[in-house]
C-alpha cells in the first residue's frame, strides 16, 4: 500500500470530517489523499470477487503466451484461448445462458466434399479458438453449455449460427457497443469491421459472405438486423435527463448524489460527452473529467461521497495520477453512475453550484415483502414477489417482481426495472435489487 492510500485509510478509520478549508471541497481535489489505480491490486479471480460482479479485463501471461482476459480479447493465433486465460472471469463480463443451436449440422452435407470450403472453415475455427468466444461457444468449456453456436458441433458447426448471428459475424449488423481492442493490442485480431475477431478481415468477410448467399439472405436483410448489445446498446445512446428531476448531481454540501442504489462506477463528464460504455475501448469516453471505480471484491459505494474522493474499496480510475479537476460554478456537467458495467443508475446533467434537492418519495409502489429472499423457483417467492431471478447456470437466486416494463410503477421506489428479454426472447422485465 502506498503512502497515498495509507493516508486515506487512516482518515477513514479516524472518521475524518470537513475542516474550515473544505467549504468548497466538492468543486475540486479532496482534502485527504486519494487511492489511484496504481495503489490497488486488481482482482483477477472469480473467487476473490463478490458474487455476480463484473471483473474488468486484464492481460494474463502463462508460459510466455499472453491473452487479454476479456469478452473481446484474444491470445496468439494458433493458441487456444482457455489454455491461457480464465473463462470464468470472462463470463462475469457478459450474461450467459444456454441456447439451442439455430440448426443442426448434417452428416451428408455436400460441402463436406468441398475442399476449399472445409479449408476455410478450419481456418475460421482456428481464429475463433484464439478468442474469448470459446468461453461461451465451445462445448469443451463451461461444462458443455453453449450459447447457440458451438465450434465443436460438427461436421459443419457454422450451421449452428443463426442468420442474425451471421450478420453480426460479417459486420453488417452493428456490434460496436460490445467493445473491442485495437488489433495492435490484441495479437493482430481486429473486429472493427467484423463481429468476430480476425487477423484477416477480407478473408473472413469473403468466407462469410458466401455463407450469407448460400442461405439466401441478402446484404440488405442482414444490415436491417438491429444493433447487438441489448441494454448495453440502449444505454449507450440514451440521452441524459435533468438531474434536478431525480434529486441527483454534485452538491457543494452533500457531495455526489446519484440516488438510493449503490454504485460501482461513478463518472463526472463534460457536457455533451458520450455515455460511458463497456471496456476496453468505450468505458473512458472523451470528456471524462473524473471516474471512480469500486474493486470487484468490495461493496459498492453509497450516494453522497465527496467528488474526487475515494471511499474504502474504491480507487480513482481517471485522472490516472492527478487530482480530480475543479468544477466551475455555473457550468453544466453530466453525472453517470452504474450499479455495475452495463447497468446505469444515473445519467443526467447538472449545473454545478446549484443545490441538489432530494427527489420526492415514490408513491403507489408495492411493499417489498418477499423481495430478496433466496429461491430455487418462482414457487418459493412470497408476498408481492413473484419471480425467482437466477443467474444462468446457478441453482438459486433471489425473489423479485416481474412485469415492470408493462407497469413501470410496480417497482418499489429504490428499485429499477430491467428488461431481461433484451438478452433472451421470452424472459420478463423485473424489478432489480438496489
Amino acid at each position: 500500500m502506498t503512502s497515498r492510500s495509507l493516508a486515506g485509510l487512516i482518515c477513514v478509520l479516524a472518521a475524518c470530517g470537513p475542516t474550515d478549508s473544505d467549504t468548497d471541497a466538492a468543486s475540486g481535489p479532496p482534502a485527504t489523499a486519494i487511492t489511484l489505480r496504481e495503489d490497488i491490486e486488481p482482482v483477477r479471480r472469480v473467487e476473490d470477487a463478490m458474487p455476480g460482479v463484473f471483473i474488468p479485463p486484464y492481460s494474463d501471461c502463462r508460459d510466455g503466451v499472453c491473452a487479454n482476459v476479456a469478452i473481446s480479447g484474444c491470445t496468439e493465433l494458433g493458441k487456444y484461448f482457455p489454455d491461457f486465460a480464465s473463462c470464468e472471469v470472462v463470463r462475469t463480463q457478459r450474461p450467459f445462458w444456454p441456447e439451442p443451436a439455430a440448426s443442426e449440422p448434417k452428416s451428408d452435407d455436400p460441402r463436406l466434399s468441398d475442399l476449399e470450403f472445409m479449408s476455410e472453415l478450419a481456418w475460421m475455427t482456428e481464429q475463433v479458438e484464439a478468442s474469448a468466444c470459446t468461453c461461451c461457444h465451445d462445448s469443451r468449456t463451461n461444462d458443455g453449455k453453449t450459447g447457440q453456436w458451438d465450434i465443436q458441433r460438427g461436421p459443419i458447426w457454422l450451421d449452428t449460427l443463426s442468420n442474425n448471428g451471421l450478420a453480426l459475424f460479417l459486420g453488417l449488423a452493428d456490434s460496436s457497443s460490445l467493445g473491442a481492442y485495437a488489433s495492435r493490442d490484441n495479437f493482430g485480431f481486429d473486429r472493427s469491421a467484423t463481429g468476430i475477431p480476425t487477423t484477416d478481415t477480407v478473408r473472413m468477410q469473403t468466407f462469410l459472405r458466401r455463407e450469407l448467399m448460400r442461405r439466401g439472405v441478402t446484404e440488405e436483410q442482414a444490415r436491417a438486423v438491429p444493433p447487438f448489445g441489448g441494454p448495453i446498446y440502449t444505454n449507450r445512446i440514451a440521452k441524459p435527463e435533468d438531474c434536478r428531476t431525480k434529486g441527483m448531481g454534485v452538491d457543494l454540501e452533500r457531495g455526489v448524489q446519484f440516488g438510493d442504489a449503490p454504485a460501482r462506477y461513478v463518472y463526472v463528464l463534460a457536457d455533451g460527452s458520450d455515455n460511458p460504455g463497456v471496456p476496453p475501448n468505450l468505458d473512458l469516453p472523451k470528456g471524462t473529467l473524473w471516474r471512480l471505480d469500486v474493486l470487484p471484491s468490495a461493496a459498492p459505494v453509497a450516494s453522497g461521497l465527496r467528488y474526487g474522493g475515494t471511499p474504502t474499496g474504491s480507487f480513482q480510475a481517471f485522472p490516472e495520477r492527478e487530482d480530480a479537476p475543479k468544477l466551475e460554478r455555473g457550468e453544466r456537467y453530466q453525472l453517470y453512475a452504474l450499479r455495475d458495467v452495463g447497468v446505469p443508475i444515473a445519467n443526467c446533467y447538472f449545473t454545478f453550484g446549484e443545490p441538489v434537492v432530494p427527489a420526492p418519495a415514490a408513491t403507489g409502489a408495492p411493499e417489498t415483502a418477499g423481495f430478496g429472499t433466496t429461491c430455487q423457483s418462482d414457487a418459493n417467492c412470497t408476498g408481492t414477489a413473484n419471480y425467482c431471478a437466477r443467474m444462468p447456470g446457478q441453482s438459486s437466486g433471489t425473489c423479485t417482481l416481474s412485469g415492470c416494463k408493462e407497469q413501470p410503477s410496480i417497482c418499489p421506489g429504490s428499485y429499477s426495472c430491467f428488461d431481461l428479454s433484451q438478452f433472451a426472447a421470452g424472459l420478463p422485465s423485473i424489478c432489480t435489487k438496489p
